[in-house]
């Protein structure tokens, strides 16, 4: 009979060796898909991951205990890759970058879940409690003192892509953040008010100060008492209740309990004959609504004495 054509040949071929082409099309899949997937993707997402970066726009503190503080934080990632992933929620450490390699982290948070677009709005509302005393009393003195701070945050969340699979990736971000600036121009908003007979607190001296806050923080500290003193004389004590210091400028009433002697002999034929007294003033202790001291809060205000001139000739 006529030869059986080469199509015809493999036509039968196939037929009676479907099975092993089909082994070794599960094969040459397996060897050029599972690479992409546990090894090319998993970089990619690294990668991606590291070149996203993160800004602090802003960051409230509230309800402070001892323990503890309520933090509302929004911020920013930005996305420059091609891919948006989905992030799953995770825990994420909170620490001064110059921790670093050893990371002492002061708290932690929850970052909720995020789609990573090329921006992408990320809002934080939860209790954080504070791991790392130490470390969260050298933050808060950060704040408070520096023009700028580095914060850095760390965790592994897992991220989803298309159809591919999770994979966990390592989230290691540091964000520079704008802080208090040693809380440059803080100065009397109004000529004080002395008082011949003091009220029922004891306060015998009354006055406004005016307090900016340049930064991304919005900080309730409490009740804040003041050291007052004249080269070096102490002169007095100032509360400051209630204080919560919002982005922006802030006038915070202060009542003071001064040694009005003292003062008066300061301008009196004292060194300060035109009236007006360079005050310094120092921290001295920080109490929120409870009733407890807050010493994180405290040794902030403690490292960085303030200078007012304060006109007690036109208050007399």
């Amino acid at each position: 009979g006529a030869k059986p054509t080469f199509g015809a040949r493999a036509k039968r071929h196939c037929s009676r060796f479907w099975w092993a082409w089909l082994i070794v099309f599960a094969i040459v899949v397996l060897v050029v898909v599972l690479p992409i997937i546990y090894v090319a993707y998993p970089n990619i997402a690294q990668r991606d991951t590291n070149r996203s970066t993160l800004e602090i726009v802003e960051q409230q503190t509230l309800d402070p205990k001892p323990n503890s503080i309520r933090m509302v934080m929004h911020s920013k990632a930005y996305n420059p890759g091609d891919h948006h992933p989905q992030f799953d929620a995770f825990n994420a450490s909170l620490f001064l970058e110059d921790t670093l390699p050893d990371i002492k982290p002061f708290g932690y948070i929850t970052i909720p879940p995020v789609k990573a677009n090329a921006e992408a709005d990320i809002y934080v509302d939860q209790v954080m409690e504070i791991v790392d005393m130490e470390q969260w009393t050298a933050f808060n003195k950060r704040v408070v003192l520096s023009e700028e701070l580095r914060l850095a945050i760390r965790g592994k969340p897992k991220l989803k892509q298309g159809g591919l699979p999770k994979t966990t990736v390592n989230y290691n971000k540091v964000t520079t953040i704008k802080g208090l600036n040693g809380l440059k121009g803080l100065e009397l908003a109004n000529t004080p008010r002395i008082l011949l007979i003091p009220e029922d607190d004891g306060s015998n001296m009354l006055g406004n100060i005016s307090i900016p806050n340049p930064s991304v923080f919005d900080i309730t500290l409490g009740n804040v008492t003041l050291d007052l003193s004249v080269d070096g004389q102490p002169i007095g004590t100032s509360l400051i209740p209630n204080m919560r210091l919002r982005q922006g400028d802030n006038i915070f009433e202060m009542r003071a309990k001064a040694n009005q002697s003292i003062v008066l002999g300061l301008i009196r034929g004292g060194p300060y004959s035109n009236g007006i007294l360079p005050v310094d003033v120092l921290g001295r202790e920080v109490v929120n609504e409870d009733g407890d001291r807050l010493p994180y809060f405290e040794a902030a205000l403690k490292a960085h004495a303030l200078r007012l001139d304060v006109n007690v000739g036109e208050a007399l």
